[in-house]
């Protein structure tokens, strides 16, 4: 097990303090990273820790990872995406910034200056054959939080799967958060994106036993952003048809869905894929049972998690909930092209 503590970069110098350790309780591995972080508390941190999964949770392996970046002396905020997130949403180990810059960042919502800002690498299956819940994505959660010393989050950030795994911890261990805000993620998955999403694990299944698992991932992420966007987008970026008699020639939007096909295999492997995404439909809470104040944005044109859903979960919730629902050309995806009218929505509630 390891664990890297760096100083935040300086106009000057860039300290940086390694601590490795070997496999040590984790009342006595939090102690240290405690003591560590606010030994130059005027200084924000960036830590990045193995987190050791528990017990009822080793088919999904025996470890994770998490980050805490920014103020040890701050408000600790968890911030989750969806399945292709990480745990590197405030930045990356070269002081790049993270995967949610628009939320995340100097100046924004979720602020290292002021926040201590902590992000997951999900827990998954790496045979594809097993799928957490999104309660057991919870409890990877708290062990995290136990990792770094922290009783509890005072705000859960959750977009998409994230969303999903921030309300089932709000269910299952109320004790340890604060306040919840949800962003594009329902109580429940809908029928149609449960079905899409099965079709989309048929394909990459049948990929891997022709042993052809990255092109059925790459075609099954284009199916998925099918469902992140919308078609208004896609008819003012493209024109549809094909120009050749060909069946195979490509269209415009065809290679544009090729194109994102490809990047997501630098993120996901086929086998996660299956485990991450059957989660997804997995995922089912009692929104009766969650009674902390919730903040809940949704995008109108949403196909996947769609605004009736928002809705709802919102009248069913059982504490205080604030409840906003944007015009938004992207979709599913507002909370990742948009995250700027996201964060302008989130900044107060974060306050308060």
């Amino acid at each position: 097990m390891d664990l890297t503590l760096e100083r935040a970069p300086t106009e000057t110098t860039r300290p940086r303090l390694g601590l490795a350790f070997g496999a040590r309780p984790a009342t006595t591995l939090a102690t240290e990273v405690a003591q560590a972080a606010t030994a130059r508390p005027s200084e924000p941190v960036f830590l990045d820790v193995e987190v050791p999964l528990p017990t009822t949770l080793a088919a999904f392996g025996r470890w994770t990872r998490a980050t805490a970046t920014g103020n040890p002396e701050g408000q600790t905020i968890v911030v989750l995406g969806g399945i292709s997130g990480n745990r590197f949403v405030a930045r990356n180990p070269d002081g790049a910034p993270g995967w949610w810059p628009g939320l995340v960042g100097d100046g924004r919502a979720v602020d290292p200056a002021r926040h201590y800002i902590v992000g997951l690498d999900f827990a998954g299956d790496a045979t594809g054959r097993a799928a957490p819940t999104t309660e057991e994505q919870a409890q990877v959660v708290v062990a995290a939080l136990d990792r770094l010393g922290r009783t509890r989050a005072d705000t859960i950030i959750g977009a998409s799967y994230g969303g999903m795994v921030a309300l089932a911890l709000a269910q299952r261990f109320p004790e340890r958060v604060g306040k919840l805000v949800i962003i594009s993620a329902g109580g429940e998955p809908h029928p149609a994106s449960t079905a899409n999403r099965e079709l989309q694990r048929r394909v990459v299944a049948l990929g891997l036993e022709s042993g052809k698992g990255d092109e059925a991932l790459a075609i099954a992420r284009g199916m998925a952003m099918l469902t992140y966007r919308t078609p208004d987008e896609f008819a003012e970026r493209f024109a549809g048809g094909i120009g050749g008699c060909c069946p195979q020639t490509a269209s415009a939007p065809g290679a544009y869905l090729r194109a994102r096909g490809r990047d997501f295999l630098a993120v996901m492997s086929p086998e996660r894929f299956l485990s991450l995404s059957a989660s997804i439909d997995r995922h089912c809470v009692d929104p009766a049972k969650i009674d902390c104040p919730v903040l809940l944005i949704g995008a109108e044109t949403d196909q996947l998690v769609t605004p009736a859903q928002i809705r709802s979960l919102a009248e069913r919730l059982a504490g205080p909930v604030e409840l906003h629902l944007l015009p938004c050309l992207y979709g599913h995806d507002m909370f990742l092209k948009d995250a700027e009218s996201v964060g302008r929505i989130a900044s107060s509630f974060l306050a308060a």
